[in-house]
């Protein structure tokens, strides 16, 4: 048994891993809660997460900014109803100085080992540096570890070649014939941005998404001083957000009406923007709507009807060192490549080695299927929380809503191990294994379980991505911590 004497008496240390919005959201809840022994380790040099590392150009988000930002943080001046990823950047930094964690964050901190011994967690970082604690949060985020196609050739091209999550500003896209491989929601937001600077564009498509339109639309100062000087109104604008991108929760649940309906808004909206019948075949998917992210752009579409754009759908065979080749032997010339791919949603724990109680390895843990405990715990790993774990993830709503329910939840446990007397609590199997089972059952009548395929499902066709109800349901179930899910020590 740990002695927990020592955190009894003086509280205990917590180390937060990422100091992006969900470990900042988490850093910022412990303090409010009386918790002040933590530290936020982080891998680069400041704060900020996926909002940090992309700066590709058009980046921005798709839930709108009042939504897609922290209840207890309001922000009365967005530029945008979808604000750019710069705003966003700054929006955490002026954050994370409002709250003063400053004094709680070590950058340069990569972790690349945890064991659970003696009562505590001993963390071990690429820097060489150690350091032990009672709780770990992990709050790395799915989104960070770039995803590149299994390509043959890449390494062989003569040209400048990069993802958009490491985006080459020293490289000028001006005048240079270029390739966008992917076409889901970075390559929709980076085309438009980069279609009059190039001298041609090919866009190589494997599969159409579904893409419904989105308006620019800036707030008007009028609107801004409205929100800074009456607060209550823009609680108002967020809860009407909140309810209408909760509304299309249905969608999901194979709805015929809801699904009926954004089909034809989707077929609205191309057939609006795309003359030419082949091009709007080409763009068209033939798997039902939600199945795979939905996208939103009014100037997409567009772009790919400039004289020096060409969208290809045949497989690429290979990277040859001029550029590419495709299944019919067609071979591209370009001078730069640019991989819209996106990302690996589980491979945070890549390079990361976390070992629980009895040296268990929480990869092995998982090899049997990527789960957690009410998304946030795992059975022979105590102490150890995470935020945007498995099947937290959304299809229709800010995932910033689920963050907060878990910090919540998570403050909760820590509490009751205090009040309890106690110095580690952990999940009982039976209780994670009969979660994960209500889980995947209840994901079977979603449409993510039909036969496209997307980063939402493992190789092994499982579904570990997503929440499979309404995020109603899921904050009511996050609301109140249930002591007799767990072991105490």
């Amino acid at each position: 048994m740990a002695d927990g004497s020592t955190f009894q008496k003086e509280g205990p240390s917590i180390a937060i891993i990422g100091a992006g919005l969900s470990g900042l959201c988490m850093a910022i809840k412990l303090k409010e809660a009386g918790f002040s022994n933590f530290r936020i380790f982080e891998k680069a040099e400041k704060v900020g997460g996926t909002w940090r590392d992309n700066t590709y150009p058009g980046v921005a988000c798709d839930v709108p900014s009042h939504l897609y930002s922290y209840s207890f943080e309001p922000k009365a001046d967005w530029s945008m109803v979808f604000s750019p990823g710069g705003e966003i950047q700054d929006y955490i930094e002026d954050v994370t100085a409002r709250h003063r964690l400053q004094e709680s964050l070590v950058f340069g901190a990569e972790l690349t080992g945890a064991e659970w011994k003696g009562g505590k967690w001993h963390l071990t970082f690429a820097n060489g540096k150690t350091h032990t604690a009672n709780f770990l949060v992990n709050c790395m985020g799915g989104l960070h570890i770039p995803s590149y196609p299994d390509i043959p050739g890449k390494e062989q091209f003569t040209g400048t070649n990069f993802h958009t999550a490491s985006w080459n500003h020293d490289h000028d896209l001006t005048g240079k014939r270029v390739a966008v491989i992917g076409t889901a929601a970075s390559a929709i937001q980076l085309i438009p941005e980069i279609v009059d600077k190039v001298e041609h564009l090919d866009v190589y498509q494997r599969t159409p998404n579904w893409i419904v339109s989105r308006p620019y639309m800036a707030y008007s100062e009028k609107w801004k001083q409205r929100f800074k000087r009456f607060p209550w109104l823009e609680k108002l604008h967020r809860l009407q957000i909140y309810l209408t991108f909760e509304m299309r929760f249905p969608l999901f649940r194979r709805d015929k009406f809801f699904s009926g309906r954004a089909t034809r808004m989707f077929k609205k909206h191309l057939e609006a923007q795309v003359k030419d019948p082949e091009l709007r075949k080409k763009l068209t998917p033939d798997y039902p709507i939600g199945c795979k992210r939905i996208l939103a752009s009014d100037t997409y579409f567009p772009a790919l009807q400039r004289d020096h754009v060409e969208l290809i759908t045949d497989g690429i065979e290979e990277i040859v060192p001029e550029g590419i080749k495709t299944n019919d032997g067609t071979v591209r010339a370009v001078d730069t490549i640019i991989y819209a791919t996106g990302f690996k949603p589980w491979d945070q724990m890549e390079g990361v080695t976390i070992k629980g109680k009895g040296g268990l390895d929480m990869n092995a843990y998982l090899a049997d299927g990527i789960r957690a405990h009410r998304t946030v715990a795992m059975p022979h790993f105590p102490n150890l929380f995470m935020l945007l774990g498995p099947n937290s993830g959304l299809g229709h709503n800010s995932v910033i809503v689920m963050i907060e329910a878990q910090v919540g939840y998570i403050i909760s446990a820590i509490k009751d191990v205090v009040s309890q007397g106690a110095a580690a609590i952990e999940v009982k199997p039976e209780e994670a294994d009969a979660y994960d089972a209500k889980l995947q059952k209840d994901l079977e009548g979603t449409v993510w379980a039909g036969h496209c395929k997307s980063w939402y499902q493992g190789d092994d066709g499982r579904i570990y991505t997503l929440w499979p109800w309404s995020t109603l349901k899921y904050r009511r179930e996050m609301k109140h911590f249930k002591r007799r899910e767990y072991e105490y020590e």
